[in-house]
């Protein structure tokens, strides 16, 4: 199916105005057929079964209540909204600081950060009721003392920056001022995103395990390190026959150390949290006493920082590329689960109440579960079409 379809790009002429941009004459390889395939298939039935069940059922299909307002569809939205975001700071290594050692992945970044954003806004609009109200809510409330509108500027301001640097970098303007200027706004509203998505949570005084200084911190940079397991993951089997040898020191050396710095910053980062969060006497932070003996905490430390952290502890390690996909495979399943890890232990206690209350029943429902395959069948199919289509691997010609 998908060779008929690529059949008939490249043999429309309807599609000549299109081919200065797009590689139609390539023919599809292997993954891009896999990835168009299975993210079809992931998002139809995702989309399909959220979708019915919204429609029938309402917001019911989701196991939230008054005091577990938030649940698993907004940590799913945490972790592509983050990962878009330290995405975009890896991009932004070669335009803004002139580290041109990052050329070779600085378009695939740039297009990762495009469309994980375009899964979490996927993911966002099935969780919300009306989704599109935010078209005249964000720009006419103006309610500038909330961080959650901030938050939705910033990240509304990220993706058209993101489309713009992309444009310019896929029609060869690498090195225009226009280009220069763009990263630079760009680099600046990926900090500012994540550090305003932290707010959200870190000002929640009612929330005390939330409630934190350095959760904007945090955000910044596990998204920083989840973009690592990313680009990590899609440049582990790059073939070594054609590709140059700079861009082989770039994906067996120098991003895996960078991979491995940014797990032991995160791991550091943790155990400050969960330290300094057990010997306090707050009401509500009992949740973390509770939580530490959880299985989902013990996989998120285990799964996604030690074992990762162990795979890439040698260069010998570092250079072979089946680690290097494990330890990316790994950390993003950590930083998946402690997304909701994260979600749940900030309302595991009820809301002005303690644990003498009882702590909240929550669980994700089929329905909340359903809009992982939805979401990264999304990121799936697009990716697909642009490893076809868009050539992500492209860099300027002086820096080759």
């Amino acid at each position: 199916m998908a060779s008929s379809i690529a059949a008939v790009l490249r043999t429309g002429s309807w599609a000549d105005p299109l081919r200065p941009y797009l590689d139609l004459d390539r023919r599809p390889d292997a993954l891009s057929i896999a990835l168009m395939v299975l993210g079809a298939l992931g998002g139809a039935v995702g989309l399909a079964f959220v979708g019915y069940n919204l429609f029938v059922h309402g917001h019911a299909a989701f196991n939230t209540s008054s005091d577990m307002a938030w649940g698993a569809p907004i940590a799913f939205y945490l972790f592509f909204l983050l990962s878009s975001s330290g995405l975009s700071i890896l991009a932004s290594i070669d335009s803004v600081f002139g580290v041109h050692a990052f050329y070779p992945i600085a378009k695939r970044c740039v297009f990762l950060s495009m469309i994980t954003l375009i899964a979490g806004f996927s993911i966002l609009a099935l969780e919300i009721g009306h989704p599109f109200r935010m078209l005249w809510a964000l720009p006419f409330s103006l309610q500038i003392h909330s961080p959650m509108w901030w938050m939705g500027v910033f990240y509304t301001l990220d993706l058209m920056l993101l489309i713009v640097k992309f444009w310019l970098l896929h029609t060869g303007q690498w090195h225009t001022r226009l280009t220069h200027i763009v990263s630079v706004l760009s680099f600046v509203v990926c900090i500012l995103a994540p550090g305003t998505l932290g707010l959200v949570f870190g000002m929640m005084f009612m929330r005390p395990a939330w409630y934190s200084p350095v959760m904007p911190m945090y955000f910044i940079l596990t998204g920083f390190m989840s973009a690592m397991a990313f680009i990590t993951f899609f440049t582990a089997f790059e073939p070594k026959a054609t590709t140059p040898a700079n861009v082989r020191w770039l994906h067996e050396a120098t991003l895996p150390r960078l991979f491995f710095l940014s797990l032991l910053a995160v791991a550091g980062m943790r155990f400050g949290q969960l330290l300094t969060s057990l010997w306090t006497n707050y009401e509500g932070m009992e949740a973390n006493w509770y939580v530490l003996r959880s299985d989902m905490l013990q996989a998120e430390l285990l799964v996604g920082l030690v074992f990762p952290i162990l795979l890439l502890s040698t260069n010998g390690l570092r250079r072979n590329a089946f680690v290097r996909f494990a330890a990316a495979v790994l950390a993003m399943v950590g930083i998946f689960l402690a997304r909701l890890n994260l979600l749940i232990v900030g309302q595991i206690v009820p809301l002005f109440k303690g644990y003498w209350a009882g702590y909240v029943d929550y669980w994700p429902s089929l329905t909340e579960w359903m809009l992982v395959p939805a979401g990264f069948g999304i990121f799936c199919f697009i990716y697909g079409a642009g490893h076809w289509l868009l050539r992500l691997d492209a860099q300027p010609t002086q820096a080759r």
